[in-house]
């Protein structure tokens, strides 16, 4: 019989919208954890030093089967001129599982899926995760916890998807699904990106001690603010928030200037027929010449030089008319001024300055922050980081706006740490409203008149637990008692609903959707309608389990629910 006791090494999974990366380590008692003990993988596609690689696959011809070229080396492929060949260079899939990124969504050829392309993705990610098993533990697959990490905003049922996603692609053994759900975890980012800095912090942080991280990736930019119990454990104090403000948005923002400067017509054949030396300009130019060093400050800025010739000769081609001419006098120079990188910068850097000027007005008034964390590839940015601190000053001291060492693997740590120690997070916020569909009397007073069905009654959402609520992980709710509609029912269904906003009343309002069923049996005819049925809601780890137990009886049914799909993600 599986158990949690096969569980020899944890593996955190970062699936990142840009770039992504995993971290292992052996499994021991929580009062042996330490971060030293994780350990980052750093060598993709034979390449030492890098903390992870990119989010691409390459798919070539018409059976859009995934080509062996995936991460960094799909990124920056360069079809042959000899032979003719069909390929899509897919990236950014991530966002396929967000409805509020859709207009930042890849185009997929119609014969994949966003959960295609995730799985394919994972496959390729479990061949380098093997590999550095064997050689550096001596484990198998059949050993190991998964943990993956999820954005903040993402709703319920994206869960569900990528463990399908996690299953289809072998990283667990899809025919023992039923026993081995243990074997996969899922935790927020910015939840994993605080136990890092609460890890970093060591000894600076005392109970009581609240503390802001501000995760800013390549794609998303998660929020969280935690306190530390007396027990060593989090609680957490506002609702986790998060946006599309990251990294790769100044990098859209470079591509739009050099969209003006050298003609829409000529960057659209460029990006058609050159998208790997598009972004060799960004990976090799951009970033190491322009977006790191950046600090903002004018005085000491000099104009940067973009050498076409040298940087992507692949385009001058497609400059045509009197921008050709203007270039050609230019020697293929373009001059890049500091005010051209500030706006490249500022829509990204205040969009985040923003989330966290929200995140700090929901917390408690008898809170006090006492650290600002700012982790993920982004938060290396300078210019980032000094306009943070600048805004900020005169709400936490100067010293205490960090950037903690290897911010770019805050998650992944974490989300391990969190693999080794779940018991660390102690109370968390509910992100979403939960409760129960009810069929009640209609009131003429308060109902709308058209939801009133035959008998004169409605349906109704019975709140089980708010959003904005604080419950203890791992532990039963209050239980709410139920009663069956007719006295010879045989079994009651309960549909579990939920909902983006607080207090929902109706099942029909928009926001609201249905994440379940659970059916249980009500045998005893005698009793009538009587017959209570207590209804439970516990939230373990990062899913929602319900029990509903007949009082009479004393018989439980219990489920974990697969969360449903929204019918307009494409997967």
């Amino acid at each position: 019989m599986s158990s949690e006791n096969d569980v020899n090494v944890v593996v955190a999974i970062d699936f990142g919208t840009t770039f992504s990366g995993f971290a292992f380590a052996n499994k021991v008692k929580p009062e042996e954890i330490n971060i030293s003990n994780i350990h980052l993988n750093n060598i993709w596609l034979g390449r030492k030093g890098l903390p992870k690689t990119n989010t691409a696959l390459l798919y070539i011809d018409e059976c859009l089967e995934p080509n062996r070229k995936w991460g960094e080396q799909a990124l920056i492929y360069e079809p042959s001129r000899r032979v003719e060949q069909v390929h899509y260079i897919i990236e950014r899939f991530k966002l396929l599982l967000d409805n509020d990124a859709k207009d930042n969504w890849p185009v997929l050829p119609k014969s994949l899926d966003a959960k295609t392309v995730i799985t394919d993705y994972f496959v390729k990610m479990k061949e380098v995760i093997e590999e550095v098993l064997e050689k550096r533990c001596r484990v198998s697959l059949s050993q190991v916890l998964f943990v993956l990490s999820v954005p903040a905003e993402w709703p319920p049922h994206t869960r569900d998807i990528l463990r399908d996603c996690v299953y289809k692609a072998g990283l667990l053994d899809e025919s023992k699904r039923q026993s081995n759900n243990y074997r996969l975890e899922f935790t927020t980012e910015p939840e994993a990106a605080a136990i890092y800095c609460l890890s970093y912090a060591g000894e600076d942080f005392s109970p009581g001690d609240t503390y802001l991280v501000v995760d800013c990736g390549g794609g998303t930019v998660d929020l969280t603010i935690r306190t530390l119990l007396p027990d060593k454990t989090l609680e957490e104090e506002t609702v986790r928030s998060g946006g599309l403000c990251g990294s790769t948005f100044v990098d859209q923002e470079f591509l739009k200037f050099l969209r003006l400067t050298v003609g829409s017509e000529a960057m659209d054949q460029f990006k058609k027929n050159h998208y790997g030396s598009l972004q060799k300009l960004i990976y090799k130019f951009f970033c190491p010449e322009v977006k790191l060093p950046f600090d903002g400050e004018s005085n000491e800025y000099e104009p940067i030089e973009l050498d076409l010739e040298k940087y992507c000769p692949a385009l001058i081609q497609y400059i045509t008319g009197e921008t050709k001419e203007r270039l050609e006098n230019e020697e293929w120079i373009i001059d890049i001024k500091f005010d051209d990188v500030m706006r490249m910068f500022d829509p990204a850097v205040n969009d985040i300055i923003d989330l966290i000027h929200a995140q700090l007005e929901r917390l408690p008034k008898q809170r006090k922050l006492k650290t600002m964390f700012l982790v993920g590839g982004f938060s290396e940015s300078t210019y980032l980081f000094k306009r943070v601190k600048s805004v900020f000053k005169n709400r936490i001291d100067d010293d205490k706006i960090i950037n903690p060492p290897d911010p770019i693997a805050a998650i992944v740590k974490g989300a391990c740490y969190y693999g080794l120690n779940k018991n660390i997070v102690k109370i968390r916020i509910l992100k979403w409203s939960y409760g129960i569909e009810t069929n009640s009397e209609y009131n003429q007073y308060d109902d709308p008149k058209e939801l009133r069905f035959d008998g004169n009654r409605i349906l109704r959402f019975n709140v089980l637990a708010n959003q904005g609520d604080k419950l203890e992980v791992n532990k039963d709710g209050k239980p709410r008692e139920y009663k069956p509609l007719s006295r010879n029912q045989l079994a009651v269904t309960f549909k579990l609903l939920y909902a983006n906003f607080p207090n929902p009343k109706y099942p029909s309002q928009k926001g609201v959707k249905t994440l379940g069923k659970l059916t249980i049996n009500l045998p005893l005819k005698g009793y009538g309608t009587d017959r209570i049925i207590e209804f439970f809601l516990r939230f373990a780890e990062e899913e929602l389990k319900v029990t509903a137990r007949n009082k009479i009886t004393l018989e439980s049914y219990s489920a974990t629910f697969n969360y449903p799909r929204d019918g307009d993600n494409p997967v």
